[in-house]
């Protein structure tokens, strides 16, 4: 009888998770929207069945989604999405906090993005990064001729343009793209099935507060150690240190950003200022003053000037 149950519910969650996908694909409107839910039926099942039914659930996902699409989207669904689905299901089985729950989220997506993307290169015999990078770049020399064409001057489209980076520094940033997806993907995805699950009666804990977020110790020094291991390639001529380095930059400076830009929501939360005002200095300050940013989270994190961080505060309880 319980089998029969599990059979049944996982069998209507698969159905949800194939017309989901379907939907998604085949209505682009809805696409964003699905990609960070489909993982959540998968997931699902794995809370309720476990791993038994959770794998069957995938392997039928992936076939009926080969059936209706190509084996290209099933096999990209089964490798990021399927798996993620799993991995969530077990960690909120397992009551893991939600900032456990997230990182390894976060570990998983750009694991199986890069995997997949290797995959369908082999496969295809071609490098879709670099394939789509040369269309985003055609593109851009398009939009430039167009504009010469209709007499618009030189010095007007040269300074739209002029803020794109160079094609090679966008290559060597792909591992950056992909962690920055994945923790995008990691958050939506964990918010959309704190409120989804809600409803099966499966409470999830609640991510903090942006005001505050901070950086643990541990993630600090991992930061900076990764910077310094990239100085010391890049001073030694190792292969590809430059985007070792470049990497590791990009890293160490969304950090202590994002810890900035906390430390500031924190400090205007302080002045009872209204939601939408302070969201919308945030943005602000986010993409025109992101150096300032960087040494404001510097600053927070060195001081720890929130006193968020308990570990670091004498004769605090552990």
């Amino acid at each position: 009888m319980v089998s029969t149950r599990a059979l049944i519910e996982s069998s209507l969650l698969t159905a949800i998770a194939v017309v989901l996908i379907l939907i998604s694909i085949y209505v682009p409107i809805f696409y964003f929207v699905g990609l960070f839910m489909w993982p959540l039926p998968l997931a699902l099942v794995q809370i309720k069945h476990g791993y038994k039914y959770s794998l069957l659930s995938l392997v039928a996902t992936t076939i009926i989604v080969f059936i209706f699409t190509d084996p290209y989207t099933a096999l990209g669904f089964a490798i990021t999405n399927g798996v993620l689905g799993i991995v969530l299901g077990t960690m909120i089985k397992r009551k893991e906090r939600a900032i456990n729950t997230i990182f390894i989220m976060i570990i998983v997506n750009v694991i199986s993005v890069a995997i997949s993307i290797k995959l369908f290169g082999l496969i295809a015999g071609q490098d879709y990064i670099k394939l789509a990078l040369d269309e985003f770049y055609k593109s851009i020399d398009m939009a430039k001729s167009f504009y010469e064409k209709m007499g618009v001057q030189k010095e007007v489209y040269e300074n739209i343009f002029k803020a794109m980076p160079p094609k090679e520094m966008l290559l060597m940033l792909i591992p950056f793209a992909l962690f920055m997806y994945g923790f995008l993907s990691a958050i939506i995805t964990y918010v959309l099935a704190k409120g989804i699950y809600s409803r099966f009666g499966i409470k999830l804990e609640e991510i903090p507060k942006f005001s505050n977020w901070y950086v643990p110790v541990k993630l600090a020094f991992s930061v900076i150690i990764l910077v310094l291991i990239a100085y010391i390639l890049a001073y030694l001529k190792v292969k590809n240190a430059d985007a070792y380095l470049l990497n590791a930059m990009y890293l160490m400076l969304l950090t202590f950003s994002i810890n900035g830009l906390a430390a500031l929501s924190f400090w205007l939360n302080k002045q009872n200022l209204p939601k939408a005002f302070r969201v919308l200095i945030l943005l602000f300050v986010f993409f025109s003053l992101g150096n300032l940013l960087f040494l404001v989270g510097i600053v927070d994190y060195s001081l720890n000037l929130r006193k968020l961080d308990k570990s670091r505060i004498k004769d605090s309880p552990k």
